[in-house]
């Protein structure tokens, strides 16, 4: 099952459509999983097998092979090269991940993959006090977002992306709501701005650069 995390639901409905009937497919605009789950950024999943039972923590995932020796195209501005050169840092995971996966599809707890309950708990990623409030003043911004407006939840998402620095899924939420145009995938592109004090690229780096984006799977660690 796929999870969109987007407030405007009609964002991820070309996703949703595409993916129907024989993908089930579900749109979180309130980002739940953030909060059950441990999410903080996107693509990320859990392993839940036939009893409900979570045997993998929140993970970066991916099944995707990307072309790392693809040519840069001549003529972008420099950032948007930047932000490309920036992104090629992030490791590829899809061709491992996807092993591990079909390895758990084929021999369910008997998959190497698999964890037990308590190995699940002991990987998952506790929330403290600040994460806590971070999240209070997201939702928070998102009830002011859907009932007032955007502007009054700005100041709000302002306080979870400080107060949560890593929760990737909370700054892409507002930068795509301030930045991105009608029509266009990413948010990834989006500058340096007066209402949010970061950005992808700047953020990126600050936080040791693309090598560092994901959540690793301990068994690619």
């Amino acid at each position: 099952m796929t999870v969109a995390l987007d407030l405007d639901p009609e964002k991820a409905k070309p996703w949703i459509e595409a993916a129907s009937p024989t993908h089930p497919s579900l749109i979180d605009s309130a980002h739940v999983t953030n909060e059950r789950f441990g999410f903080h950024n996107v693509p990320m999943a859990v392993w839940i097998d036939e009893s409900g039972t979570l045997v993998r923590p929140a993970e970066s995932a991916s099944i995707e092979v990307r072309d790392a020796d693809a040519p840069i195209p001549d003529g972008l501005p420099p950032r948007v090269t930047e932000l490309i050169e920036e992104a090629r840092k992030i490791p590829d995971i899809g061709a491992a991940y996807r092993v591990a996966i079909l390895d758990w599809v084929a021999n369910g707890e008997a998959s190497e993959f698999a964890l037990d309950p308590s190995e699940v708990v002991s990987a998952s990623h506790p929330r403290d006090r600040s994460e806590a409030e971070a999240a209070a003043n997201f939702e928070l911004g998102q009830h002011l977002f859907t009932t007032i407006g955007k502007a009054a939840a700005v100041p709000y998402w302002r306080a979870a992306h400080e107060l949560d620095p890593a929760n990737w899924t909370y700054k892409r939420q507002a930068w795509t709501l301030e930045t991105t145009p009608d029509g266009e995938p990413s948010d990834l592109l989006q500058p340096p701005t007066e209402l949010y004090e970061g950005n992808w690229l700047d953020d990126v780096r600050a936080s040791g650069g693309g090598e560092n984006y994901l959540t690793k799977p301990a068994f690619l660690a």
